[in-house]
């Protein structure tokens, strides 16, 4: 398990590392003309007594953020941002299993434990596509950056990447190296500590 603190967040960029290290670097999938799966299992450790982010996937930002009223999905396609009123599924001290699955071209699905809560139309829309898109954990951008951080205290407990060949990676925050957690299918893509 990962103990993300406030102004501690992780990142899912094995491409930023080395851009030939690994040799395919899960983190080009979570394109808009990629089909992408992912879970992340985590719990909340604090009461969202303002914005606080789970995960954002960025620089075409989509991301999951939960404060008093509920959550917040927002995604991005090549059009625009746009941002989904849910009512508030996530509890503190739960354990929860958040799903994000891209269809190219047909949809974008979020399930929170395996239930489905939102569907996104995606036909005449394209999700946002980038070079080297990437997802941190537990705030909404990069602390440097200074803006839309929205910290959160949650535990980390797994972050799976499937594609269209299957698993990708797999994140069971067991093992780690020199501030890495190391993937478990052997395919070499990291998350580490910003």
């Amino acid at each position: 398990m990962l103990k993300l603190k406030t102004g501690e967040p992780w990142v899912f960029w094995p491409s930023s590392i080395c851009d030939t290290f690994p040799e395919n670097p899960g983190n080009r999938v979570l394109r808009g003309d990629c089909y992408f799966e992912f879970d992340i299992r985590f719990t909340l450790r604090e009461e969202p007594i303002e914005r606080k982010t789970i995960f954002a996937l960025l620089p075409k930002y989509t991301g999951l953020d939960i404060h008093p009223e509920g959550m917040v999905f927002a995604y991005t396609t090549e059009e625009e941002t746009a941002y989904i009123n849910l009512p508030s599924l996530i509890k503190v001290g739960e354990e929860v299993l958040l799903t994000v699955e891209h269809q190219p071209n047909r949809y974008l699905r979020i399930f929170i434990n395996k239930e489905l809560i939102e569907e996104v139309n995606l036909d005449n829309k394209v999700f946002g596509i980038d070079n080297s898109p990437h997802i941190i954990f537990g705030a909404g951008n990069f602390p440097k950056n200074d803006f839309n951080l929205n910290y959160v205290d949650l535990d980390l407990h797994e972050f799976i990447l499937k594609g269209i060949t299957g698993v990708i990676c797999h994140h069971t925050f067991e093992e780690f190296i020199f501030d890495k957690s190391v993937d478990i299918s052997g395919n070499l893509n990291f998350i580490h500590k910003l």
